[in-house]
């Protein structure tokens, strides 16, 4: 087996700042990727019944993300590297009376740091609705919202998709969805299947919340090209996670565990290059009070 290298070999960069590797001739790798349009489905109304969690209209928080990831890459040597990149990421939600969801990007650090930043996401907002048991219509603009953009899979997995009726202790529920999908450079299609299971309440951070357990499991085709090489990709991944809900409707936290290969094609060369990474993501939500300044 070859040797694990860390921080040298292929040079690696950051696209629009936030998860999308790139490795130059020799090898190709990345797994942030943009969901299908089916995305995080909070309910609106309770209907009354006070033994289940619904997120409620009308809050605000400040939204902090952290997240780490390890990349094994499988060099056409033979040769193994191993990279390292951790980020943070500050956002404003707000949820509005009449469903209208609204997250604007405080800050955004990124380790080890990255220079000639194709443009700067800071003040970008995503706007979507909730109706029914679906956050629609997720459109991104203000501050670079070409380099935001990529940022757009991480807003939809800041809720967790509760049933229209709401969740209550040893209730689970499903979905698949099947679309269009981008990673890094990779253009193609997703299919995804998420299995959702609310546990028993319990005390957290001096409140009593329902645990909102999720896994997940996923297959993903697609092409691209970098520096005029033409590349195909093939990946399949899953998610292990957790949110945390108080009964008033509010998300207080979530820890996201991600595990991802995937095979990149180099169309011309016949290489073939195995990447893995492995994701962890930390999300802490801050309440707002009305008028209350970030």
């Amino acid at each position: 087996m070859g040797q694990i290298a860390a921080g040298t070999g292929a040079a690696a960069r950051w696209r629009a700042g936030w998860g999308a590797l790139l490795i130059g001739v020799s090898a190709v790798a990345g797994c942030s990727r943009h969901r299908p349009e089916l995305a995080p489905a909070p309910s609106t109304a309770n209907g009354g019944r006070s033994n289940s969690v619904v997120l409620r209209d009308n809050w605000r928080a400040r939204v902090v993300v952290d997240r780490s990831d390890s990349i094994i890459l499988t060099l056409p040597s033979g040769d193994h590297q191993l990279q390292r990149f951790s980020r943070r990421a500050a956002f404003t939600l707000t949820i509005a009376d009449d469903g209208t969801a609204t997250l604007r990007l405080d800050s955004l650090a990124l380790k080890p740091r990255v220079s000639g930043d194709a443009g700067n996401p800071i003040g970008a907002v995503w706007t979507g609705q909730i109706a029914g048991d679906h956050l629609n219509a997720i459109q991104v603009s203000g501050g670079s919202a070409g380099s935001a953009a990529p940022l757009t899979t991480l807003v939809r997995d800041l809720l967790p998709r509760l049933p229209a009726g709401g969740a209550r202790a040893g209730l689970a529920w499903s979905d698949t969805s099947n679309g269009p999908v981008r990673v890094d450079i990779f253009s193609g299609s997703e299919r995804r299947t998420s299995t959702w299971a609310a546990g028993s309440a319990s005390p957290r951070g001096g409140s009593r919340v329902l645990p909102v357990t999720v896994r997940e499991e996923f297959e993903q085709l697609g092409t691209g090209n970098e520096s005029g090489r033409r590349m195909s990709m093939t990946s399949q991944g899953s998610r292990s996670g957790v949110y945390y809900v108080t009964f008033d409707g509010r998300v207080s936290d979530a820890q996201l565990d991600d595990s991802v290969a995937m095979l990149i094609s180099i169309t011309g060369t016949r290489q073939l290059v195995p990447t893995t990474r492995y994701s962890r993501t930390s999300v802490h939500f801050f309440p707002l009070a009305r008028g209350q300044s970030e």
